[in-house]
């Protein structure tokens, strides 16, 4: 097994997984955030009061920011908040999120993630053996197996995925990480991969 390629990463800085997390955690945003401008807020669009003689200050319209139900200057309007990470930083994020789960022994490997039945107290007894864990990901090297699907679709402290949708984000949510040899390759081989430019 190729665990001891990600030991290599363990000593690197974890200021570029923090940058990776939070950026991952701004991604995740939906954008659809929204205040009105003083276009789209309903109301009249006549002069309150003649502009000179009155003594008061000037105003053109009833639903200018300074008045209560007017517009928000400047607000939020929906947005895409993704942002594009470099191939080379993506990489060396997950090199250093797996490097640092094996440091804490935090990382179990297994053959395969087969499992006998789909019932969920299987999974829930094999869990209650592993000391100090909250928060499991399990992660398989090609299609996850449809029992092990439905045993574990009703915990919400446990999570499967496939190894090409490990990141950095899913790394650091979980506080134990529980992969299979296959998959440990095909992350080892994707890192070995030359990037296409």
């Amino acid at each position: 097994c190729n665990i001891s390629y990600f030991l290599k990463f363990r000593y690197l800085s974890s200021i570029l997984l923090m940058h990776l997390l939070i950026i991952a955690c701004t991604c995740l945003s939906q954008g659809t955030h929204s205040t009105k401008t003083i276009s789209e807020v309903s109301g009249t669009g006549r002069k309150p009061y003649k502009q000179k003689g009155t003594g008061r200050a000037r105003h053109g319209t009833l639903r200018g920011c300074q008045f209560r139900g007017g517009a928000t200057m400047h607000g939020p309007k929906p947005r895409s908040h993704a942002f594009k990470l470099q191939k080379k930083v993506r990489r060396l994020g997950l090199k250093i999120a797996l490097s640092a789960r094996t440091a804490e022994g935090k990382l179990c490997i297994f053959e395969d993630l087969e499992v006998p039945s789909h019932k969920t107290k299987n999974i829930v007894q094999y869990i209650k053996q592993m000391d100090d864990t909250k928060k499991i990901l399990l992660v398989d090297g090609g299609d996850i197996d449809k029992k092990l699907k439905l045993a574990t679709q009703n915990l919400h402290y446990v999570n499967v995925i496939p190894s090409i949708g490990l990141n950095v984000y899913s790394i650091l949510q979980h506080d134990t990480l529980v992969m299979t040899r296959d998959a440990i390759n095909r992350i080892v081989e994707r890192m070995h991969t030359p990037i296409s430019r």
